[in-house]
């Protein structure tokens, strides 16, 4: 899937065939832009078209054509669908789908440039193109995110936890902002009605370490505050008993991620950028850790696998992976 970056102008490419060999369709060539992004509701709408764009022609590549998706609609994470039209040998109309991810880099393209030290003018040696950046941090970001187990920007999404009678959910992704809390399906807490909208007596709050969901009593009234004031208490108190009930299933809905990608990970980035472009990658890639000459001995890496693949990032991210931390 394609990418391009959280408010940027990057153009989206496509490549026309027809029977088979690349072509240039009579006409325009447009592209109709459907966001697919899954809502707080978990629900994806296949018609929530957002615009349709006219395609130029990528002169240097036959067959190639692509549009510019305006500033406003890469202001933040989400998913697209293009739909591609276009007329083919005469009054013929094809069509093809592609899809786009709007992501933050984990280091922008300018700090790119300036950590790696690499030139900024086409003449100088060192250069690299928007391209070449672009591969390089996402090659960088999917080994971080698979090694932590976490991706560092916003999303939505949901979570299905079930309770162990603790006043804390603890969940497996940090959590910035709570949407919306079922039980067994029932409507809890509802953060995006207006007004909202809390079916429960207890006011759910993200935990001090982002990594759960637990209930703020300060202003909690249990069954003894009830009965001395001569007031039945709620059935709801019998139900969950002030806490997250065991093996009660809790559905989560909400903003999950990092708000800021956090320092270590900026750094990790920039090495496994390094990585990307040295000129031994091809055997790193493969586990090698040495190559001896004249009688080709090779020395494989075993821990190469268990991690990044690079020991200096590793132990920048160590704090940030799901399994070493206390997720409460």
């Amino acid at each position: 899937m394609a990418e391009i970056y959280v408010n940027s102008n990057s153009p989206i490419r496509t490549k026309i065939y027809w029977e088979g060999e690349l072509a240039s369709p009579t006409g325009n060539v447009t592209a109709k832009v459907y966001d697919i992004t899954q809502n707080p509701a978990n629900v994806i709408s296949s018609t929530n078209l957002l615009l349709t764009l006219t395609g130029t022609a990528v002169e240097t590549d036959v067959g190639t054509y692509q549009v510019v998706l305006p500033f406003s609609y890469s202001a933040y994470p989400r998913k697209l669908k293009l739909v591609w039209e276009y007329a083919v040998a005469g009054s013929t109309v094809g069509t093809h789908t592609t899809y786009v991810n709007v992501v933050t880099p984990y280091v922008s393209i300018n700090e790119q440039i300036d950590e790696l030290n690499f030139g900024s003018d086409p003449s100088d040696p060192n250069y690299k193109t928007y391209s070449d950046l672009q591969m390089a941090e996402r090659y960088a970001r999917k080994l971080i995110e698979e090694y932590t187990q976490q991706e560092f920007y916003l999303y939505p999404d949901t979570k299905i936890i079930y309770g162990d009678e603790s006043d804390t959910l603890p969940l497996s992704s940090k959590i910035n902002r709570i949407y919306q809390i079922y039980s067994n399906d029932i409507l809890l807490v509802d953060n995006l009605a207006t007004p909202k909208v809390n079916n429960w007596l207890y006011d759910p709050i993200v935990s001090e370490t982002g990594f759960g969901i637990r209930v703020n009593r300060v202003n909690l009234l249990d069954n003894s505050v009830y009965v001395a004031n001569g007031l039945v208490p709620p059935t709801i108190n019998d139900t969950y008993n002030g806490v997250f009930s065991k093996n009660v299933k809790y559905k989560i809905v909400g903003e999950f991620g990092w708000d800021l990608v956090p320092a270590q990970v900026q750094m990790a980035t920039v090495e496994l950028m390094k990585d990307y472009f040295s000129k031994d990658k091809v055997w790193r890639n493969k586990y090698i850790k040495s190559i001896k000459t004249f009688d080709w001995s090779f020395e494989y890496n075993s821990s190469a696998s268990k991690g990044t693949g690079n020991l200096y990032a590793d132990q920048l991210l160590a704090p940030h992976v799901i399994s070493q931390m206390v997720l409460i």
